[in-house]
C-alpha cells in the first residue's frame, strides 16, 4: 500500500471540492461488455486512469494519471506490488460554471457527467467521441440538448474547431466535452448546490441545496407522454431547517436520503408505476435522535473501564450541529443496498458510576466522533436506532465511499489480516473508506479492525473520496488545493473481485427481494412496524430467526492491527430484521485507539 500527496496546482491554488474517476469505457478502445475483467485491468493499466476534479476556480478539469508498478518491500511484510502515479497530464478544462463547483458525478452508464455548485445550476456534460455529434442522443438535438462552446485552455490549438453548433475542447487524447443539458430549479431560485446523486436508471437526479431543499430533476422524457417536460424539476421538498449538505439515491430505487446541518437525516420513499416511471415521493422518516446505551464506569484490578449498559438507554442527538466546519456531509449506501452509512455522527453519553449511578461530567463525556450504520430493515421499520457504529474517530467523519467491487469472503482462519467472526454476515465482502477532516480509514465488512489508517496527507479538511473502477486506487481531495492518492494491492488485502456479471446478479436479486418485501409490508401494515426485511444471506439453511428488536451492537473500535488475539474473548451476536448478523467483541476486551 502506498499513499502520496500530488503536489501540482489542480485548480490554481483554489480548494478542490470534488473528484471522480472517469469510467475506462469512455477512453478505452476495448470497452466491449464481453471483455474479461483481466483484459479490462490490463487495458486500464496501459492507458492509465483519467480523473475529473472540480474546485473553487469555477472549473472542471480532466487529467490523465500515468501509472507504473511499484514494488514495496517492508521488513514485517512480504513484497507487494502497487500502482504508482508517475506523472499527470492535463487534458481539458470545462469552464461554463460561474461560481465554485461543489460536486461532480458520472451517471451509472458512465457516459454523462453531472456537475453542480454555487451558481445553482446542474450541468450535464457528454464527451465528443470520434467526431460523432452524440453517441447516445437518438433525438438528434430535438430533446432540448444544448451545445455550448467551451473555452480552450491557454496553448491549445484551435485548428480542429467545428463551425457547427457543437464545439468543445479537443486535443490529441480525444478529450472533448460539451454541455448536453442544463438543469435549473423552478422559478428564480439559484441557491448554492452542495451535493447531487443519480438514480440507478440514470433518468433522474437529486440535489441538495443551501436553501434547505432537495430537488429531483427528470433527465429523459416519458415514453408514452410526449408532452412531458424535459430538464425540469419534478419534485421539491423543504423539510430541513438548515443547509442540505449531502444526498444519496438508493441503488435499489426505493429511497432518497438527505442529510442537513440541522442534525437530521430525512428519508423519502419513491413511488414508481408499472412502466418504471417516478410518479410520487413520500416523506417517510426523519432521524435526529436515537436510543443509545449508557456508558457504565467499572473498576477491575485497579483499572477503570467503561462498558455499555444496553438495559439503560437514553435518547440522544446522533449528528453534529451546524457548527461543524465543513460544507459537506457525504452519506452513502453500499452498492448492494444493504448498508446505509451516515457520517458526522456523535456518540455523547455521560459516564455513570456502577456504584452510585451518578453521572460524571468529566472529559470522558465529550462527544465521540463516529459513523452510524443502518440496515434496510431498520429504514423500512422507521427505526432511528443505529445498528452499529464506528466510533473513536479523532475528527468528525465527513465522507464515506464504497469500493465499487464485491470480494469473496476470507478464509475462516483467524490471522493477522482477517477476523474469524465478521460483524456483518454477507455472502461477499465490501470495502469502504471513511474520510475525517484529517484521516482516511479503510475498512471491510469482515474485521472490526481497519485495514489501514492514513493521515498527514493534507494541511486542511478533506472534501471528497473516489475509488477507481478496479478498486486498487482511492483518490482524496482537500480544501488545501491538492489531491492525494492511496494505491492498494487489492489482491493481497481484498482478494480477487467478483466479475461484473456476478456483481449485477447480486444487485438484481437484492432489488427483487427488497421490492417484494416493501410491497408486502406496505400492504399488511402502512406503518411498517412489523415488516421483515429480506435476507441477504447466500443460504437460508442456517439463518437464525430474526429478532423483533433492533439492537445496537457494542461499539466498534478504531485501532491499528494487533497480531495478538485474546482467545478468551467472547463474541456477541445480534441479528436485525433483514437477517444480517452482526458480531462484535465486548467493549471491555477492546483496545483503545492508538494515538500515534
Amino acid at each position: 500500500m502506498e499513499a502520496a500527496n500530488l503536489q501540482i496546482y489542480w485548480h490554481e491554488s483554489q480548494p478542490v471540492y470534488s473528484l471522480c474517476f472517469e469510467p475506462p469505457s469512455l477512453y478505452s478502445s476495448s470497452s466491449s461488455s464481453s471483455s474479461s475483467s483481466a483484459t479490462n485491468a490490463i487495458d486500464q493499466k496501459k492507458l492509465g486512469m483519467r480523473l475529473i476534479t472540480a474546485g473553487g476556480d469555477n472549473k472542471i478539469r480532466s487529467w490523465s494519471l500515468n501509472m507504473s508498478d511499484s514494488d514495496l518491500n517492508f521488513d514485517s511484510e512480504p513484497k507487494t506490488q502497487v500502482q504508482k502515479i508517475n506523472s499527470i497530464d492535463f487534458l481539458s478544462s470545462l469552464t461554463q460554471h460561474e461560481q465554485a463547483i461543489n460536486v461532480v458525478k458520472f451517471n451509472p452508464l458512465g457516459n454523462i457527467l453531472a456537475s453542480a455548485g454555487d451558481d445553482g445550476q446542474v450541468l450535464l456534460w457528454k464527451r465528443h467521441i470520434n467526431d460523432d455529434v452524440d453517441v447516445n442522443d437518438d433525438d438528434n438535438n430535438k430533446d432540448g440538448t444544448e451545445r455550448t462552446h467551451i473555452k480552450k485552455p491557454f496553448g491549445m490549438s484551435n485548428d480542429n474547431d467545428d463551425d457547427d453548433n457543437l464545439e468543445g475542447v479537443k486535443d490529441d487524447n480525444n478529450n472533448s466535452w460539451f454541455i448536453w443539458k442544463r438543469l435549473r430549479p423552478n422559478g428564480s431560485n439559484t441557491s448554492e448546490i452542495y451535493d447531487l446523486d443519480w438514480s440507478p436508471c440514470g433518468n433522474y437526479i437529486v440535489i441538495g441545496s443551501m436553501d434547505n431543499c432537495i430537488r429531483i430533476f427528470q433527465i429523459t422524457k416519458n415514453k408514452n407522454d410526449e408532452s412531458s417536460f424535459l430538464n425540469n424539476q419534478i419534485f421539491s421538498f423543504n423539510d430541513h431547517n438548515h443547509y442540505v449538505q449531502g444526498v444519496v439515491w438508493d441503488p435499489m430505487n426505493q429511497y432518497i436520503l438527505s442529510q442537513s446541518a440541522d442534525r437530521s437525516v430525512n428519508i423519502y420513499q419513491l413511488i414508481w408505476n408499472h412502466e418504471s416511471q417516478l410518479i410520487s415521493i413520500k416523506f417517510k422518516n426523519k432521524i435526529i435522535k436515537g436510543d443509545l446505551p449508557q456508558s457504565i464506569a467499572t473498576t477491575t484490578t485497579g483499572t477503570r473501564q467503561n462498558t455499555l449498559d444496553y438495559n439503560n438507554l437514553k435518547t440522544s442527538y446522533l449528528f453534529h450541529n451546524e457548527s461543524l466546519p465543513s460544507f459537506f456531509r457525504r452519506l452513502t449506501i453500499s452498492p448492494c443496498g444493504s448498508l446505509f452509512c451516515i457520517p458526522t455522527g456523535i456518540f455523547k453519553q455521560p459516564i455513570v458510576s456502577k456504584d452510585d449511578s451518578t453521572s460524571s461530567n468529566n472529559s470522558n463525556s465529550d462527544p465521540n466522533n463516529c459513523v452510524y450504520f443502518y440496515t434496510r430493515a431498520s429504514i423500512i421499520s422507521n427505526s432511528n436506532r443505529p445498528i452499529f457504529t464506528i466510533p473513536s474517530l479523532k475528527k468528525p467523519a465527513l465522507v464515506i465511499a464504497f469500493n465499487p467491487n464485491f470480494y469473496p469472503l476470507s478464509s475462516s482462519k483467524d490471522d493477522e489480516n482477517h477476523h474469524s467472526h465478521p460483524y456483518i454476515k454477507l455472502p461477499y465482502k465490501l470495502i469502504y473508506a471513511i474520510a475525517t477532516s484529517n484521516e482516511i480509514l479503510i475498512y471491510d465488512t469482515e474485521s472490526i479492525e481497519p485495514i489501514s489508517i492514513i493521515g498527514n496527507l493534507h494541511y486542511t479538511a478533506l472534501t471528497d473520496l473516489s475509488w477507481s473502477s478496479d478498486g486498487t486506487m482511492l483518490m482524496i481531495s482537500s480544501t488545501d488545493g491538492f489531491c492525494s492518492y492511496i494505491s492498494i494491492d487489492a489482491e493481497k488485502y481484498f482478494g480477487n473481485p467478483f466479475s461484473n456479471d456476478e456483481k449485477f446478479k447480486i444487485i438484481n436479486l437484492n432489488r427483487l427481494k427488497y421490492e417484494k418485501t416493501q410491497t408486502n409490508s406496505t400492504t399488511t401494515n402502512n406503518n411498517n412496524d412489523n415488516s421483515t426485511g429480506p435476507s441477504i444471506m447466500a443460504s437460508t439453511k442456517n439463518t437464525v430467526t430474526p429478532s423483533n428488536k433492533m439492537d445496537i451492537i457494542n461499539i466498534l473500535p478504531v485501532k491499528r492491527k494487533n497480531k495478538s488475539n485474546d482467545n478468551s474473548s467472547t463474541i456477541e451476536k445480534k441479528e436485525d430484521k433483514s437477517g444480517i448478523i452482526i458480531e462484535s467483541l465486548p467493549l471491555d476486551k477492546k483496545m483503545k485507539p492508538d494515538e500515534n
